[in-house]
């Protein structure tokens, strides 16, 4: 599934925003703007891979990425895979990966865009890109500026949202030069700096004061040579993440927390045939984190992955792929995959994909003062996927079955430690099982100049801990969302809805702490008033929660009411 510019403009409040209405995953969010995850097919959010350019960019300190930190504006793309992405991708790639796309193209172009928008609650996102090329050079660059008191009120409270407003600024740079005929070298840097207040919950809101300031520097360089049969790539890539907690924003004291990651890369792809191909991934990465109350730890791996593709008459496509890591830390297994994509008949293909998937422990899970646990070894699953998809030039429908069997999968509980009950300790669970369905379904037609589309994704999601037969907490059994478009000649309007179902917030799935069902839908549409080949300038107007309902994504934090958002967009 992509999501390309077009539905990126209309979801600019947040990540959250944009993956809660236009994708099958769960999005798990301590009130509007605050931090946020995200969970495939029931797993939890550090089995979620972040994959920027290519590179993964989880934190090494907690194990997952914070989805309020990444500003989706300056991507041209947004790829979001379902399934195993271990040996692509390495840790954490369990559920499903996310791919954040900067495109670097050739070719005579120079482009500008500018968009601004204005919303409730004194909210402002504000965004300049350039793009430039020409037969040697691609250029792109970008700035994005967001920023919100977000004191929106609490429906059925006399309260509004304390202590919520954030700030965040977002710098990104791509570029390529064409060194010969067969070779160039391509260069991305992203610069993320964000400060936000963590808003209260439920029943004193008033008593919040924490505060956080997130800081991240990303950059890698590619070194691509291409001829005849081979194409080889060499990646170097530095990124830093570091946060500065603050207990009580009025004090200058706060906790804080570093890491630095050197990783290189060597990628070479051989065509064999017009019908077969093989690719080899080394990898060597050297990680160093650690916080105001953890030692420096520094953790070192190579890794050394093959991928086999081959086509059979243009009816079956198999690919077959083995990985396996050298770990500082750890003895991790060999993980393998195999998968295959058969054409029976004319726009019907059936996908068939089996893999093998692990993720190391976080630091912050083995090394956190007094809480963490040295004694967790490496998650490891297995898993089995199998799909019928339909497509013609109006209808794309895709329907799939998932079965995820986990050992060892790492859990902070309050039970964890008998000797210390009611404390929070990370553990291994011996045995999760999660399986399901999956549809998703796009249409479109035109009618004369009419224009309708539709988009829709439905999950059915099952995750059981197989000791005590329960449902692992923060999985709805039930998620749906859906897009409805239209446009006539200048004119476009859309509705986005989303069904969340119930979840279950504790181990022992109690109905007292778990959050009932919500639904809830946007409404907007957009005027071009000037299209030209040299400019562009589109008027858009956004009502978020149209039908101002109440609802909670997690206990005790109520999420906004109806809002506006009024926006241009200008290119030229």
């Amino acid at each position: 599934m992509t999501l390309n510019d077009s539905i990126l403009i209309n979801n600019v409040e947040s990540f959250s925003s944009l993956l809660r209405f236009n994708s099958p995953i769960y999005i798990k969010e301590y009130g509007a703007g605050g931090t946020s995850s995200v969970s495939f097919r029931g797993t939890n959010a550090s089995n979620t891979a972040v994959v920027w350019n290519g590179i993964n960019i989880n934190s090494i300190n907690s194990g997952q990425s914070e989805f309020n930190s990444i500003n989706v504006s300056l991507f041209e793309s947004i790829d979001i895979r379902s399934g195993g992405g271990s040996i692509e991708f390495g840790s954490g790639a369990v559920g499903g990966t996310i791919h954040l796309n900067n495109q670097l193209t050739f070719g005579n172009h120079f482009e500008n865009q500018v968009n601004s928008s204005v919303g409730s609650y004194n909210t402002f996102h504000n965004l300049y890109k350039l793009s430039y090329g020409n037969d040697k050079v691609s250029l792109r660059i970008g700035a994005a500026y967001n920023q919100s008191d977000n004191d929106y009120k609490w429906l059925g409270y006399n309260l509004k949202n304390e202590n919520g407003n954030y700030k965040n600024t977002n710098l990104s740079l791509g570029f390529a030069y064409k060194i010969g005929k067969f070779s160039k070298v391509s260069f991305y840097s992203s610069n993320y700096n964000g400060s936000r207040n963590f808003s209260g919950e439920l029943p004193n809101p008033l008593s919040a004061k924490e505060k956080y300031k997130d800081l991240s520097f990303r950059n890698l360089i590619d070194f691509n040579y291409y001829k005849n049969q081979f194409n080889q790539i060499l990646s170097l890539a530095y990124l830093t993440q570091e946060y500065q907690y603050f207990n009580d924003k009025n004090t200058s004291n706060y906790n804080f927390g570093k890491s630095e990651r050197l990783i290189s890369k060597y990628t070479v792809n051989y065509k064999i045939s017009g019908k077969s191909n093989i690719q080899s991934f080394s990898e060597y990465e050297s990680t160093i984190g650690y916080t105001d109350e953890m030692d420096k730890q520094n953790r070192k791996q190579f890794s050394q992955s093959f991928i086999y593709s081959q086509q059979f008459k243009n009816k079956i496509d198999f690919n077959a792929k083995v990985r396996k890591d050298f770990n500082s830390d750890y003895t991790v297994p060999l993980v393998v995959a195999f998968g295959a994509d058969l054409k029976p008949i004319k726009n019907i293909l059936v996908r068939l994909n089996g893999s093998t998937n692990y993720k190391v422990p976080s630091y912050n899970d083995l090394y956190w003062p007094t809480l963490g646990n040295e004694d967790l070894i490496p998650e490891s699953s297995e898993q089995g996927e199998m799909g019928i998809a339909f497509k013609n030039k109006q209808l794309k429908l895709d329907v799939g079955g998932f079965y995820i069997n986990s050992k060892d999968k790492i859990v902070w509980t309050p039970n964890g430690d008998p000797n210390r009950p009611g404390v929070w300790v990370p553990i291994n669970i011996d045995h999760v099982i999660n399986k399901g369905l999956e549809l998703k379904m796009e249409f479109k037609i035109n009618v004369i100049e009419h224009k309708f589309r539709f988009n829709a994704n439905y999950s059915y999601t099952i995750s059981e801990n197989q000791k005590t037969n329960e449902m692992v907490p923060f999985v709805p059994k039930h998620l749906f969302n859906g897009n409805l478009g239209y446009s006539y000649k200048k004119t476009s309007l859309f509705y986005q809805h989303l069904f969340n179902g119930k979840i279950f917030t504790t181990t022992d799935n109690s109905n007292d702490y778990s959050v009932p069902y919500f639904i809830i839908g946007n409404i907007g549409g957009s005027y071009n008033l000037i299209k030209n080949t040299k400019n562009q300038l589109d008027l858009g107007l956004k009502i978020n929660n149209l039908f101002n309902e109440v609802y909670q994504v997690l206990p005790g934090r109520p999420m906004p009411n109806r809002t506006l958002n009024f926006n241009i967009n200008y290119k030229f």
